[in-house]
């Protein structure tokens, strides 16, 4: 009869196979932190958003979000007309005519692929001196709301398993934000139908995508809920990842700072981006301490309305816990309600008494619903 290996042996086999293969690929480096690549003279997208693109804007946080989580050589977002014309282009650089012309051209290139419904692919058109791109159509049963075009030079490296991973699920997060919003410049012109809504692609079960890590923040085992669409990718040149997004490692490595092996590591949660939702979990195996990494799309449960009612948490408070949601830091929270720092933390302070949360992880887990205490009328 033959043995099945258990899981602490299949921790400890893919954590000696990350290591050799770190090793053996010195070359497949992570893209680098800051507004440069690997190349040095390359400003990532994140860095030249803001000024290609007014904050005001809907589409902006959507936008940001994205290239903040997955840096580009160049962007390029359009929204798109019900009639399927683009209009509002945004870009990172180059000439708006040109852009303006390649982004209609790609939008019609994929949707020769797919008639309706949102789609993570490989880019169609031209990459010209680029080496990898992706193209994102936001859209629902109903209509388009926008196509955003992320390419990559060699300089900057290929996409990797891990970034598509998140980015398929900013595509559904940000697909049903755009149908919310309705994007497009005339209301009336929307195709839905009164009291009905489709969301195609974009309401499909998307449960996640799972990881453990080494200690040094390795991907040595990964599972994803994305197969179904890398039929779309499969002319995308790509590498397996070794690591996760910069954005999403850093939030793990605040999660589990204080973790080691001779102490009861509790288990993190953290909100980097609107769209993503990070959980993390200890994972013994006779190696040691490996960290249980679980990505899941926000989907949060209940309205901040029924928050406050149940904590009794103020008016000006649920703005304060909006913006912290939205991944604003407290000098960012502070500049948007024109109070102090100080102010904000105090408002922050008075949530976690009143959850009688730990910590910001327990306070956004508890208002959202995914976490359990008594309210104010159950003590």
């Amino acid at each position: 009869m033959s043995r099945h290996p258990s899981a602490g042996e299949d921790l400890d086999k893919a954590s000696a196979i990350a290591k050799n293969r770190s090793r053996k690929e010195p070359g497949q480096a992570r893209p680098p932190t800051g507004s440069t690549t690997r190349a040095g003279n390359e400003v990532d997208g994140a860095l030249s958003l803001a000024a290609a693109m007014p904050e005001s804007d809907p589409a902006y946080p959507i936008v940001s979000a994205i290239v903040r989580l997955v840096p580009a050589s160049r962007w390029s977002f359009a929204r798109v007309r019900p009639t399927g014309e683009l209009a509002a282009l945004f870009s990172s650089g180059g000439d708006r005519d040109e852009l303006s012309r390649l982004a209609h051209d790609e939008f019609q290139r994929q949707r020769t692929k797919a008639k309706s419904g949102s789609r993570i692919a490989a880019t169609l058109g031209p990459l010209g001196s680029y080496q990898s791109g992706i193209t994102l159509l936001f859209a629902d049963a109903a209509a388009d709301f926008g196509i955003l075009t992320l390419l990559r030079t060699a300089a900057l490296g290929a996409f990797t398993s891990s970034e598509i991973s998140m980015l398929t699920l900013a595509l559904d997060a940000a697909s049903d934000s755009f149908s919310a919003l309705r994007l497009q410049p005339d209301p009336q012109e929307a195709r839905t139908q009164p009291g009905h809504h489709e969301s195609g692609l974009a309401s499909e079960s998307v449960e996640g995508a799972f990881y453990v890590l080494n200690r040094d923040l390795q991907i040595i085992l990964a599972w994803t809920s994305e197969e179904q669409r890398r039929v779309a990718l499969t002319g995308l040149h790509t590498r397996i990842a070794e690591r996760l997004p910069v954005l999403l490692e850093e939030t793990v490595r605040e999660l589990t700072a204080s973790w080691s092996s001779d102490s009861v590591n509790e288990p993190g949660l953290g909100h980097p981006v609107p769209f993503l939702v990070v959980r993390t979990r200890p994972m013994s195996g006779p190696a040691g301490l490996f960290i249980g990494v679980r990505i899941d799309r926000f989907q949060p449960p209940h309205s901040l309305t029924g928050a406050a009612e149940r904590f009794h948490i103020s008016p000006r408070e649920v703005q304060v816990l909006a913006l912290l949601l939205d991944g604003n830091h407290l000098d960012q929270i502070a500049t948007r309600l024109h109070i102090t720092s100080s102010t904000v933390q105090d408002h922050i302070g008075s949530m976690l008494e009143k959850t009688e949360s730990r910590n910001r992880s327990e306070l956004i887990a508890r208002v959202l619903g995914w976490d359990s205490t008594p309210s104010a009328n159950e003590a």
